[in-house]
């Protein structure tokens, strides 16, 4: 295709399963390395579900203006430095920052879509000329919406997420739009703590793992208060892994997923990483910030609720074993 320059356009193109940032969206060295503040703030008005959809249809953006722009991932450019916005229509718009604008010339639009767990991109690069008119005809009629702040609590926080009207990505396809009308509910727990020296149990000041699943079992328990109303009574621990040691001075992070529920029981995975680390040969009193979150421990709970009957004026009926 060739623009009223005489220039060639350029097209890129990415296709991205969400569960391939899972986990990476859960370290905050990633999120500033890969996205800009204002997509960030918009990323932390939404639910976790529709957190991952949003920052994976971004991330994907960002690897099809890199085509665009002729280069590959980590050759030069930070994906933080091409932030996609939207319109108060929803449509996606691109904004070339730092060493990202200075490569060419070029006006990239950019469209996203989803289809169950999988997210695509399509960026076009044109020459300035053809691009300007084509960003001042559109800016006429659409601005930028006006993102919220990101949350600042970063010592604990709980989020649960209610059922959700999921806004439109953009305004790619009619099969977009269906699946954007879907809801979801998911519950999730966060505690982030320091291990103090009183907890060292075995040589070299090793501290005992039934340390986190004392965290885990916090968590577990948050998790059904604010499902059921009640504490549950933890049933088992599965696939419990420790991967790291910890240590006094250490900063851990705990974190707990609803994944499945049952009409007794609930099931949850957890995970604990160490995000800051005592560095006792180096001094007293060093410490450090990881460059990135250690894993040290991962689990699955199960714990059993009493069942309640609908009456409220009812006693409590619990039953012994699930049908």
């Amino acid at each position: 295709m060739n623009t009223a320059a005489g220039q060639a356009a350029r097209i890129g193109l990415d296709v991205l399963d969400c569960s391939e940032l899972r986990r990476l969206v859960e370290r905050p060295w990633f999120l500033r390395f890969a996205f800009a503040p204002e997509e960030l703030a918009h990323a932390e008005t939404l639910g976790a579900h529709r957190l991952l959809e949003f920052l994976a249809g971004r991330f994907a953006a960002k690897e099809a203006v890199f085509k665009v722009l002729g280069i590959g991932f980590l050759q030069g450019v930070a994906p933080r430095e091409i932030c996609v916005e939207h319109t108060s229509h929803g449509a996606p718009i691109v904004h070339l920052r730092g060493r990202a604008a200075q490569l060419t010339p070029t006006f990239v639009s950019v469209s996203i879509t989803h289809k169950q767990n999988v997210v695509a991109a399509v960026a076009i690069g044109f020459p300035w000329d053809a691009g300007a008119q084509a960003e001042n005809g559109r800016n006429k009629s659409k601005e930028p919406d006006a993102v919220s702040p990101p949350n600042t609590n970063t010592t604990a926080t709980v989020q649960h997420n209610a059922r959700e009207e999921r806004a439109p990505e953009t305004s790619e396809t009619s099969q977009s739009s269906q699946t954007s009308e879907s809801a979801t509910t998911e519950t999730t727990a966060f505690l982030r703590v320091r291990i103090g020296q009183e907890e060292a149990h075995y040589g070299g000041d090793l501290v005992d793992g039934a340390r986190i699943l004392r965290l885990f079992g916090d968590l577990v328990t948050e998790i059904t208060i604010r499902t059921d109303g009640d504490e549950g009574l933890l049933s088992q621990y599965t696939d419990l892994r420790f991967t790291a040691p910890v240590k006094p001075g250490d900063y851990i992070e705990a974190r707990g997923r609803l994944v499945r529920r049952t009409r007794l029981r609930r099931v949850v995975e957890l995970q604990a990483h160490k995000v800051l680390s005592a560095r006792p040969g180096a001094g007293e009193s060093v410490a450090a910030v990881l460059d990135a979150p250690q894993l040290v421990c991962t689990a699955t709970a199960t714990t059993v609720v009493p069942h309640r009957r609908t009456d409220p004026q009812t006693s409590l009926n619990p039953t012994a074993e699930e049908t």
